[in-house]
C-alpha cells in the first residue's frame, strides 16, 4: 500500500497523442475520504460532510453544464451529445495547466 501511496502523489502525464492511452484507475469514495481526511489530518466522521456537500455541488454544475473553473484541479468544461438511441452524455473536459514533477 505504501508503493500506491507514494505513486498516487505524483500526477501523471497524459500520453502523447496517437498513442495508448493511461489506462484509469478508480478512486472510490471511501479512499477519496481517507485521503482527504489525511491531507487535513481530521478523522473521516470530521471531514464526510464538507466532502459529501462539495460533491453534491460538483454534481449539479456539471448537471447544469457549468464550466468549473477549480485551480489546481483544473478547467473543466461540460457539453452534451445526444446517442443515435436518443440517450443524453455529458463529456467533460478537463483543461489542466503543466503540473511538472510536483510533490507535497
Amino acid at each position: 500500500m505504501a508503493a500506491e501511496k507514494q505513486g498516487a502523489s505524483r500526477p501523471r502525464r497524459a500520453p502523447a497523442l496517437g498513442k495508448d492511452p493511461i489506462p484509469a484507475r478508480v478512486l472510490h469514495k471511501r479512499e477519496f475520504l481517507a485521503r482527504v481526511a489525511a491531507d487535513v489530518d481530521l478523522s473521516r466522521a470530521q471531514i464526510r460532510d464538507v466532502v459529501e456537500a462539495t460533491l453534491n455541488q460538483l454534481g449539479r454544475a456539471i448537471a447544469e453544464g457549468e464550466t468549473l473553473a477549480l485551480p489546481p484541479f483544473g478547467k473543466a468544461r461540460v457539453s452534451r451529445q445526444a446517442t443515435a438511441k436518443g440517450d443524453e452524455v455529458l463529456v467533460l473536459r478537463l483543461r489542466r495547466k503543466d503540473v511538472g514533477d510536483e510533490t507535497d
